[in-house]
């Protein structure tokens, strides 16, 4: 009996790590267009303003970036460590919990932000908010350190800096459910030109529906049960329960068509085309985040999700191996 009670106890914690891994991935919800030809500055200021001249048509807000490595000097140490310059909201290229101090905003242009271990690589401490660094020679004050085991360091630039070119644009606001197209047609109508990758930010949904999956067959097994205890026991009561079961599954259905992607939602559900249209937008979009030259943020997305797919396997694992008869036997 005691081995049942640990395997759902394990079963629980790994609920609650599933739902919190999935959590963590929300940060990555958004849309995210990748491009093999640099933008220049100015094409990232006249799509700005033309975020700005239609605000009332629920368009996107721009966040631009780009990763490399870069040269850090503070007093006599010197490093070379991953860099993300970005123009924008910080928390959409890298988000982090931050031990002292904040992000730098958009409109600070000569802010950094370093990981922990860079801190500690270049001076030591963490405590060094407001300390001058050089960045490949010139000069920046460090805004805030955040929790990192690795050296990044996170350059902001003014929104109105037209002297930089990036490679990656984040969209944050827009429609409620944005598709791929509605992001492709803005950032043609912006000047910013076809996207060569777009990523939806679907793995959000992927990774909540794993979160749930354990659960729900917990769940889906607890119903046959009590469906099967009510139809030898209260065979009066058997039909009441099951449409009372039809009433709550009507009722969870607009939520959890909610967690997913707009492409994803089945508007034609009699359509035989429309699931194979489906099908090839979803494998597609799967290829393409596979495809797509990784950076750093792509890199810890696909970590998250490995974690999640391990949690998952565990849980899902455990939770028939607790609804087995031999378990129950034994």
């Amino acid at each position: 009996m005691w081995r049942r009670v640990v395997l759902w106890l394990v079963f629980g914690i790994l609920l609650v790590l599933g739902f919190r891994q999935a959590n963590s991935i929300q940060q990555f919800s958004g849309v995210s267009l990748r491009f093999n030809e640099p933008i220049s500055g100015q094409a990232a200021h006249r799509a700005r303003q033309h975020s700005i001249e239609n605000a009332e048509q629920e368009t996107f807000w721009l966040t631009f970036w780009y990763e490399s490595t870069a040269e850090l000097s503070a007093g006599v140490r010197t490093v070379q460590a991953n860099a993300i310059s970005f123009s924008g909201d910080a928390a959409l290229v890298w988000t982090a919990q931050y031990l002292v101090g904040t992000a730098p905003s958009s409109l600070d242009g000569s802010g950094i932000a370093v990981s922990e271990a860079l801190a500690h690589r270049l001076w030591g401490s963490t405590d060094i908010v407001g300390m001058p660094v050089y960045v490949n020679e010139k000069p920046r004050i460090v805004r805030g350190v955040f929790e990192g085991n690795f050296e990044l360091a996170l350059l902001s630039f003014h929104i109105e800096d037209t002297q930089q070119s990036w490679t990656a644009v984040e969209l944050s606001g827009g429609e409620s459910r944005s598709t791929r197209s509605n992001a492709e047609s803005f950032a043609i109508a912006a000047g910013l030109g076809a996207p060569d990758y777009i990523l939806m930010g679907g793995a959000m949904a992927v990774a909540t529906f794993m979160s749930m999956l354990p659960l729900l067959i917990f769940t889906m097994y607890v119903l046959v049960l009590l469906i099967l205890y009510v139809k030898k026991h209260y065979r009066s009561a058997a039909t009441p329960i099951m449409f009372l079961g039809l009433i709550v599954f009507a009722i969870l259905l607009p939520i959890l068509l909610n967690a997913l992607p707009a492409w994803l939602i089945p508007t034609h559900w009699s359509d035989f085309s429309f699931w194979s249209s489906l099908l090839q937008q979803a494998s597609g979009s799967l290829r393409e985040f596979l495809s797509v030259n990784p950076m750093l943020r792509d890199v810890e997305l696909r970590m998250l999700l490995l974690g999640q797919v391990g949690i998952m396997v565990l849980s899902i694992s455990c939770v028939i191996f607790c609804l087995t008869k031999e378990n129950v036997v034994e």
